[in-house]
């Protein structure tokens, strides 16, 4: 029956969203929020009706049927004069306390209406002695259903969001509070199951259609019946439970960025005050990130919450247990705390994008390396700049694992210091910088950049070079390549075994790099790709660049096995997820040992994050969030 009166809510509200789009109802009445109170009460109540007189509630006895559908009627006729009342206190322009005194009104007449709406903790505990409240039980009543009611009303400030969250939250309820409720109250599941349906759908359509806003007199309303049942039923089985899920369920949304303001402090760094009252949804907006995905974020926040606070409060109801299983669980809880906290804040800075006139450096040192805070369009630009110079530029694409060799290689990390351009290859490399607050915003692969600088070199004759890889991977790049772009003009290739070559006719390492490197001068090169892996590539075009003679000499690590049709790309949608790393470990599992300085570069910056850089480490951008 519950999943009846959620869908039937779900379908009724969506018909009724459509029908009122674009209607007006005198600039009092916001259609969408009448909609959302009315279906909501109306299949509440009905789903209430069949619970009592035929349904789970049928083993009320005949003398409580009537009282049962009264009360619950004067509820839901609380929980509409609610949203009226507010509405018309906010066209007149009333103080908002006026509407605090309409719920205070209300909830008192909830309490009329059903004494068993007044708080009577036992303990937090199960079977434990009752704990009475005598005159404060009516004042405490009042407060907690008004103070719900308030936090949720809070959420219209993100108007896309506030229906989503009424769903999960009454979906929350219901879970906690079950189907066996309905046995002897049949209006706290019943008016759960509507309040979930409607709030679903209403969400869901609201990606489809954002002006879709219930306004701050529907979620106040909403907010008194989430109040009111918790009162009916969680808080007489345990307080701290019903805190906690208040707390983890309404209140990690709404804060302000105050949290990031309190580090920031605790760090001796200021923040500006027009920032101090930027709250979360403000901050991501600001930064261009899109309303919908805004939107999918604080859900996703809700769901991770509320499945929190569903443990918790599971906890508190199972009562105590074995001390090493206390701790376990508790170990578990934190930890599912941390991990969320840290992913959902990391997603919320990746979502971020440059915003226009933004002040972005030349370059930005983060992890002890300089990084080029660019765009493929711009690293695109540059080249062409350092081809137009004519002297020799060092190009490199920073991954994670570039990052930890320079830690590890003194060599290495000099030729990094020294490079023309580094771009920002990999996710883990955003990721990080990302989570320092750092204006890198893009991955440059060497993968895009092959295709960026050919697609160019086609249009504007520039001479290419390819060096690298195994035998006959270079020639069957190069010749894919031209096949792609119509005059692209690759002058030369060559396998990266060389050395191995110059072994066999008696030459030394540094011998047959100064014989490749003078081979590759006798071409008259723009652009010389190296495809060696890191740090070999770097040294290589370090060593030799100036015997080259070529404007720009750019490490592309793997890229010609993809050209070269030996790989296959993860698909787009992945490498959007920054996965393309665990793609690669699937189509090639002997990889995975190589894979190691991915967890340990994510610690690496979760370290500076929480403890700061160290000295001329990386520099956060200005601002709060």
């Amino acid at each position: 029956m519950f999943f009846l009166i959620f869908f039937a809510a779900a379908a009724l509200i969506a018909l009724g969203l459509r029908a009122t789009d674009g209607s007006r109802l005198a600039r009092v009445l916001r259609p969408e929020g009448l909609c959302f109170v009315l279906v909501t009460a109306v299949v509440g109540f009905a789903g209430l009706c069949y619970l009592t007189l035929w349904g789970e509630g049928a083993a009320l006895a005949r003398s409580q049927v009537s009282p049962a559908l009264v009360a619950g009627a004067q509820l839901w006729i609380l929980a509409v004069g609610i949203y009226i009342l507010s509405a018309l206190r906010g066209a007149a322009r009333f103080p908002a306390w006026v509407a605090d005194l309409i719920v205070l009104g209300a909830a008192y007449g909830a309490i009329r209406a059903d004494e068993r709406v007044l708080l009577s903790v036992s303990s937090s505990m199960p079977d434990s002695p009752a704990l009475p409240l005598g005159l404060w039980a009516v004042p405490l009543t009042m407060g907690w259903i008004w103070m719900v009611a308030r936090m949720c009303a809070a959420l219209s400030r993100v108007p896309s969001v506030s229906c989503g969250f009424l769903g999960l939250l009454a979906g929350l309820i219901f879970l906690l509070i079950g189907t066996a409720s309905a046995a002897h109250n049949p209006f706290p599941p019943s008016a759960m199951a509507a309040l979930a349906g409607a709030g679903v759908a209403t969400f869901l359509m609201s990606l489809r259609f954002p002006h879709l806003n219930l306004g701050w007199s529907a979620t106040l309303s909403m907010g008194f019946v989430l109040g009111v049942v918790s009162a009916l039923e969680l808080l007489k089985n345990t307080l701290p439970a019903i805190l906690a899920l208040a707390l983890l369920a309404l209140g990690l949304p709404l804060l302000d960025v105050t949290l990031v303001q309190v580090r920031a402090r605790l760090r001796g760094q200021s923040v500006e005050w027009s920032q101090t009252r930027q709250r979360l949804h403000e901050a991501l907006a600001s930064r261009g990130v899109a309303p919908r995905k805004i939107a999918l974020l604080y859900i996703a926040i809700g769901l991770w919450t509320c499945k929190l606070a569903y443990c918790v409060t599971r906890w508190f109801f199972e009562g105590p247990t074995h001390p090493a299983t206390t701790l376990l669980y508790a170990f578990i809880v934190v930890g599912w705390t941390v991990a969320g906290a840290i992913g959902f804040f990391s997603i919320a800075r990746l979502l971020m994008r440059r915003v226009p006139g933004e002040d972005v450096p030349e370059s930005i040192e983060a992890f002890g390396v300089k990084i080029s805070p660019v765009s493929m369009g711009e690293a695109l630009d540059k080249i062409e700049e350092f081809i137009a110079q004519g002297t020799p530029h060092h190009v490199l694409t920073s991954d994670a694992n570039a990052i930890l060799t320079s830690r590890d290689d003194p060599d290495y990390a000099a030729i990094m210091r020294r490079a023309a351009l580094i771009t920002p290859d990999g996710f883990g490399v955003i990721w990080g910088a990302r989570l320092l607050n750092l204006p890198i915003y893009e991955r440059v692969t060497g993968v895009d950049m092959v295709t960026g600088v050919c697609e160019r070199a086609a249009q504007k004759g520039y001479r290419i070079f390819i060096l690298g890889s195994e035998e006959g991977v270079a020639a069957t790049a190069a010749r894919n390549l031209m096949e792609r772009y119509p005059g692209l003009q690759i002058v030369g290739t060559h396998h990266g075994f060389w050395r191995r070559d110059g072994k066999a006719n008696g030459l030394s390492a540094d011998e047959s790099d100064a014989k490749m490197a003078q081979e590759i001068a006798a071409h008259k090169v723009d652009v010389l790709f190296v495809a060696m892996g890191i740090p070999m590539q770097e040294k290589f075009i370090a060593a030799q660049l100036e015997r080259m003679k070529t404007p720009v000499a750019l490490g592309v690590g793997g890229s010609f096995d993809v050209y070269a049709g030996k790989f296959n790309r993860a698909p787009n949608y992945v490498q959007r997820m920054g996965l393309e790393w665990l793609y690669r470990v699937w189509i090639d599992p002997s990889r995975w040992k190589r894979m190691g300085y991915v967890p340990r570069f994510m610690l690496v910056a979760l370290k500076t994050w929480l403890w700061g850089p160290p000295k001329n480490g990386a520099k956060p951008a200005s601002g709060a969030f």
